[in-house]
């Protein structure tokens, strides 16, 4: 015990040494000689490593159903090397029900197939043939659904990554492009229900609701995609065993029914799902982090989008997350490079709607340096057009010149031209003309262009740059 205690004084003391350091500079080098003569600083770093990791796997085993489903199997084929085949028994039993309770489909193959493979060491000792077929028939339905649920999450992937990269679509011939996931999400669900009964698992419920609502998105149909939120999020609230060791999908479900109604106009929905993100409680640190940004973020955009900039302002202050300036930029640069982005653009818009310009131009190049290929298709315009606006307001006339002459000859190279992009730069170049007119209001109201066009028109807060251009053109004209 004794030599136990002072192993751990030690491995803490060189814990506390290693961590003192920001870098592995000679000043490391010369305090590692000075508290452990002898030691040179590669072995002290593998052997933290390895009390590290030995540490956490303690601290964690039991929390993780996949770890304790692999202990219980480790320790049934101990027990049956040994000769305890009742124990082994019991073991393999434990592993079994909590396979089926958490639906981990393939551990409960390797607890069957461990199983089988026992009766073919005793011989199927007290083993008929019906008995083997069900195990056999275990095994077939098991694989099959973890197939048919791998399936539907590559489906759900992939449509994900093309709203991410693409945003919401913009015309019906995108729209067109969707339907190969949707013809093999729909061929998928037919031949699961030709194999025999539907396979109602938490797994595929939750991945087919996931993929519908992500379509529901994708093509700008908020009323729908809310919808199928909403049957997704009963499914999470019924089933809350099922996703606590893996509560990405809930962040992601929280996040979608949150920018759904935020395309929808419902803000006064918003905080109830605001506090649920501020609400959940898992282990993962990374996610914990992401998911306080988050709630922040929605309660930001909420308040900047119905120009309550003083509200804004006001929150960003009393946040635990914000309250220490440089601790809450540097915290955001951890966060994934498009959620960080988004975050800082909406910064961006709350410093034009407290007419910090300077501030909020600073903000922005910080974003328009960023490599354009990192950056999905959506955020890149928004931040393009984001930066002509801030211009016209500062009232940048050369600069503006040249980058729209720049911006008009790329829309013309592209095949992709958005409506809502053609209209922002139609009104920024009336503008430099001269020809902006007070009717600008009314056209901006009436612009009937895609969901996505709306949504990239909100975004830069087209109308108010209008207003507040129209209203210093009205003072110098006094």
């Amino acid at each position: 015990m004794a030599s136990r205690q002072a192993g751990d004084k030690g491995f803490i003391r060189l814990f506390d040494c290693l961590i003192s350091h920001e870098t592995t500079g000679d000043a490391l080098i010369n305090d590692l000689n000075q508290q452990f003569p002898g030691t040179t600083l590669e072995p002290a770093r593998k052997y933290l490593y390895r009390m590290v990791m030995q540490s956490l796997r303690q601290f964690e085993q039991n929390k993780r159903i996949d770890v304790r489903i692999g202990q219980l199997l480790h320790d049934s084929q101990i027990l049956y090397e040994r000769g305890l085949v009742q124990f082994s028994q019991e073991q393999l039993e434990k592993a079994q029900l909590l396979a089926d309770q958490h639906e981990r489909g393939l551990y409960a193959v390797l607890v069957a197939r461990q199983q089988a493979e026992h009766w073919v060491r005793e011989q199927f000792d007290g083993i008929d043939e019906a008995a083997l077929a069900r195990q056999h028939a275990l095994i077939r339905q098991q694989l099959e659904r973890t197939q048919a649920a791998l399936h539907h999450a590559a489906l759900y992937e992939t449509l994900l990554l093309r709203y991410r990269t693409q945003g919401t679509v913009g015309s019906p011939s995108d729209t067109l492009r969707l339907n190969d996931l949707l013809l093999e999400e729909h061929q998928l669900l037919n031949r699961q229900n030709r194999i025999g009964p539907p396979m109602r698992s938490f797994a595929m419920q939750q991945q087919h609701l996931h993929f519908q609502s992500a379509y529901f998105r994708m093509i700008g149909d908020g009323v729908g995609s809310l919808r199928v939120y909403r049957e997704l999020d009963n499914l999470f609230q019924n089933n809350p065993t099922l996703w606590a060791e893996q509560p990405l999908y809930y962040v992601q479900l929280l996040d979608g029914i949150l920018s759904d109604l935020r395309l929808l106009g419902q803000y006064e929905e918003m905080s109830f799902f605001i506090n649920r993100l501020r609400a959940m409680d898992t282990a993962v640190h990374g996610l914990r982090h992401t998911t306080a940004y988050l709630a922040l973020y929605h309660q930001l955009l909420l308040t900047v989008d119905q120009a309550r900039y003083t509200d804004a302002a006001s929150l960003l202050h009393t946040d635990p997350l914000t309250a220490d300036t440089p601790a809450f930029e540097r915290e955001l640069n951890r966060l994934v490079l498009s959620t960080r982005t988004e975050f800082d653009l909406l910064l961006v818009r709350l410093d034009l709607g407290l007419r910090n310009l300077s501030a909020g131009l600073q903000r922005l190049n910080r974003v328009l340096a960023l490599p354009a290929r990192s950056l999905p298709g959506t955020l890149q315009t928004q931040s393009r057009l984001m930066n002509l606006l801030l211009h016209a307001r500062l009232g940048n006339a050369d600069y503006l010149s040249y980058a729209l002459r720049s911006a008009e000859r790329k829309l013309k190279a592209t095949d992709r031209q958005s409506a809502g992009e053609r209209f922002t730069i139609e009104l920024l170049r009336q503008w430099i003309n001269g020809q902006l007119e007070p009717t600008v209001l009314a056209r901006i109201d009436m612009f009937s262009g895609s969901p996505a066009d709306h949504q990239l028109l909100r975004n830069l807060d087209l109308r108010s740059w209008a207003e507040t251009i129209l209203a210093a053109v009205h003072q110098l004209t006094k």
